[in-house]
């Protein structure tokens, strides 16, 4: 789909380490992993948003990472992703002009509708307005961006007075993406807003590949660009055997999906009878059998577990799908700092070379 587009290697940062760490903590460690992946040669650093649990809790992303642009201005920026219905639209369109200021790297923005009904319940918000709240959000945050001035009524969002976004900022170097799983009718809605799907593998590459195709055709009918960044985020563990590599993987990976059941509530299973919401009662499903070990090897086959032969001939068959940005995810919950910047080294200096179009490393050296 893109295949004259070159790659682009980049780390999901994220506060998370071993039991008891605490979050001051996972914080100092998180930019800790910055300096380091940024020194082996990732372009940008990706950060998660959640709320009010100890699943990856970084409630703010363009705050931390504003941050890190003055710590590392080189550093793209990138979020996996912003969940567009919790905003005010305004203010948000304000934050992303303000960090678009503060540096001159790429910032790569994913938009997403959020899966957890804990949060929404805490943030007050329905769920069932999910989707219509991510679109108008959006078109708010975008007309904010491109416009002298302008006025937005929607279905459940308005800016009913003409409205001057300050600080004005340039376009260039901004990306915006949509959250999709393996769903045509999320790709067919990203594709008609103009975004470029972000992606997470969900464990079957055909039905992820269809959706690109899917998304493409529709974004050409737009008249979009489809030669355009095609994210996706995995996760990564190198070790010098396959079997290594998945027994590491059932030491580290299960505290991860524990995390995601709590926060998601999967026990509960909300999502049956909320629109636009059904298919995740299966993944969180999935995500409860593989709270056990055992569970964890065939979770491995789609992700890049293995020796550095085996997670380049899976990161080929992502290649030949479509996508062409990585997001690398090692830290997760329960992962302490030195197994995941090992995986993190590894593969950059045994996976990524291998790769053309792979970016040199540059001196990440936090500014003076």
């Amino acid at each position: 789909m893109n295949a004259s587009r070159p790659l682009e290697f980049g780390f999901v940062a994220t506060a998370s380490g071993g039991a008891g760490t605490s979050d001051r903590q996972m914080y100092r460690d998180l930019i800790g992993d910055v300096e380091i992946g940024l020194g082996l040669g990732y372009s940008t650093v990706w950060m998660i948003e959640h709320h009010f649990s100890d699943y990856f809790p970084t409630p703010d992303p363009l705050a931390f990472l504003s941050h890190i642009a003055g710590r590392f201005p080189k550093a793209g920026l990138g979020t996996c992703v912003l969940i567009a219905p919790w905003y005010n639209a305004l203010r948000l369109a304000g934050s992303i002009a303000q960090l678009r200021l503060l540096t001159d790297a790429p910032i790569h923005l994913g938009f997403g509708r959020g899966t957890a009904k804990y949060e929404y319940d805490r943030f007050g918000i329905d769920m069932e307005e999910a989707r219509i709240r991510f679109v108008e959000t959006l078109r708010i945050v975008r007309d904010g961006l491109s416009k002298d001035s302008f006025t937005f009524e929607g279905k459940l969002l308005s800016v009913p007075k003409e409205t001057r976004l300050r600080p004005k900022a340039p376009l260039d170097g901004l990306h915006f993406y949509g959250a999709i799983g393996a769903s045509p009718e999320s790709a067919q809605v990203m594709a008609d807003e103009g975004l470029p799907p972000i992606c997470t593998t969900i464990g079957n590459l055909d039905a992820q590949a269809a959706t690109l195709t899917e998304w493409a055709k529709r974004a050409k009918s737009h008249g979009f660009a489809t030669d355009v960044p095609l994210p996706i985020m995995i996760n990564c563990v190198i070790e010098d055997s396959d079997a290594e590599a998945v027994r590491q993987a059932q030491t580290h990976i299960p505290p991860f999906m524990k995390a995601q059941v709590d926060h998601y509530e999967a026990d509960a299973d909300h999502y049956k009878d909320i629109a636009g919401y059904k298919a995740w009662s299966n993944a969180f499903s999935g995500m409860k059998k593989r709270c056990d070990p055992v569970n964890i090897p065939p979770w491995c086959e789609w992700q890049l577990v293995g020796t550095p032969d085996t997670a380049a001939r899976k990161l080929q068959a992502y290649i030949d799908a479509g996508f062409n940005t990585f997001l690398l995810h090692t830290a997760t919950p329960g992962v302490p700092t030195g197994p995941r910047r090992r995986w993190l080294q590894r593969f950059a200096e045994e996976v990524m070379p291998r790769f053309p179009g792979a970016p040199a490393a540059f001196h990440a050296t936090a500014a003076e």
